[in-house]
């Protein structure tokens, strides 16, 4: 009676010990689950970031121009894989729109100024081990902003605006689109940065005379009121009414440059906004009581013998671009060409000076966005990440 009792407590004993092996088999194979599958999503998580981040630096160099922006961002992420497989970022996965530095806040929507995109990753990953224990995938999401790094402070700038008597029906679109990049340049760039305006025909005059450059801290709402009396050259506050003289344009406003009292390393340039090539206009030399009537064509009427010519005002508009190039200046070209006309886009891409770029349309309604990218570029330093 004992002994069969004695053998049916050792079975019991057997019986609960494979019982015990069982469940330390079960937790054993739980943690392995943890450390092999769990590290594969660890793993699979910062190589899906790398791509977010690659995608979204490429595409914030590219910006504003939402559509280069996006395919930059597609081609450098699908240069990245996912555990050995070639990621496949489509359009849905990047997003363009605007950044707002105050509440770190990147609101999407694609804009002629956006200066920031989201791009999301998204991946399913398999667990084996895992699925035994009813978990056969899980889904990663990867989101990464990029946007340009804003300079702490933008070299002094001069606006050189055409006001010819060619830009009649146009100067309303380019008052409005100047009026835009100073707000845009108030708005990305810090307090202390300058500007000036400059409005020219066959005569160039300096519309902040006598302050020249002004402060955006104590003199942005004074900077937009000028502006918006930007008219057509004849009318008050504007030069006379005599042609294109792009040259004396340029002059007055390397002179203003010259005459800054900004650091030298803070940088400066001119940004021209022209319909076209210079125009022969004898009022350029035009002397009273033997003086001419501006600096600039004091400068250049004497090595005309008084006689501009349109090869003349050509050659004295890339020599005042040169000497920008001999001071280090840089020089930006916005040019609304109407009749798109080559030889024209020829000279005026050629005006463009040192880190300066040139932009050109034929529509009136996009001077605003070639003003707009022309901001985004001045004021931005590198791509970077932002989020």
């Amino acid at each position: 009676m004992n002994r069969t009792l004695r053998r049916a407590r050792r079975a019991a004993r057997r019986g609960s010990s494979a019982i015990v092996l069982i469940l330390c088999f079960f937790v054993m194979m739980a943690f392995v689950a943890l450390g092999v599958d769990w590290g594969a999503v660890a793993s699979t998580r910062a190589e899906m970031q790398i791509a977010a981040d690659a995608a979204a630096l490429a595409g914030a160099s590219a910006l504003p121009v939402a559509e280069d922006a996006k395919a930059r961002a597609i081609a450098y992420g699908n240069l990245v894989s996912i555990r050995g497989a070639p990621l496949a970022l489509t359009e849905s996965d990047v997003e363009v729109g605007d950044w707002d530095p105050d509440t770190k806040g990147f609101t999407p929507g694609e804009t002629d100024g956006s200066d920031a995109l989201r791009v999301t990753i998204r991946y399913t990953l398999d667990l084996p081990i895992s699925a035994m224990f009813g978990f056969p995938s899980v889904d990663l999401t990867a989101v990464s902003g990029g946007g340009a790094t804003l300079n702490t402070r933008v070299p002094d700038l001069v606006i050189v605006q055409d006001v010819t008597t060619s830009f009649r029906d146009e100067i309303d679109e380019a008052r409005v689109a100047d009026i835009a990049l100073i707000d845009c340049i108030n708005d990305k760039a810090d307090p202390s940065s300058k500007l000036g305006l400059v409005a020219f025909s066959g005569l160039e005059k300096n519309l902040f005379s006598p302050d020249e450059l002004l402060t955006y801290a104590s003199s942005y709402s004074h900077m937009v009121t000028v502006a918006n009396t930007i008219k057509i050259c004849g009318n008050t506050g504007m030069p006379a009414c005599t042609n294109t003289n792009i040259a004396f344009g340029l002059h007055m406003a390397h002179a203003i440059l010259d005459r800054s009292t900004s650091e030298t390393e803070v940088g400066r340039a001119a940004l021209l906004v022209s319909d076209g090539q210079p125009v022969y206009s004898g009022q350029s030399c035009k002397r009273t009581y033997g003086k001419y009537a501006t600096p600039a064509a004091a400068k250049w009427c004497p090595l005309w013998y008084n006689t501009p010519t349109n090869a003349r005002l050509k050659a004295a508009a890339l020599s005042e671009r040169d000497e920008f190039e001999a001071d280090g200046y840089d020089l930006y070209t916005a040019f609304y060409n109407e009749g798109d006309d080559a030889a024209s886009s020829a000279f005026m891409q050629d005006l463009a000076a040192n880190d300066g770029i040139y932009l050109e349309s034929p529509n009136a309604d996009e001077i605003g966005d070639m003003l707009s990218a022309i901001c985004h570029a001045y004021t931005s330093g590198t791509a970077g990440l932002l989020f």
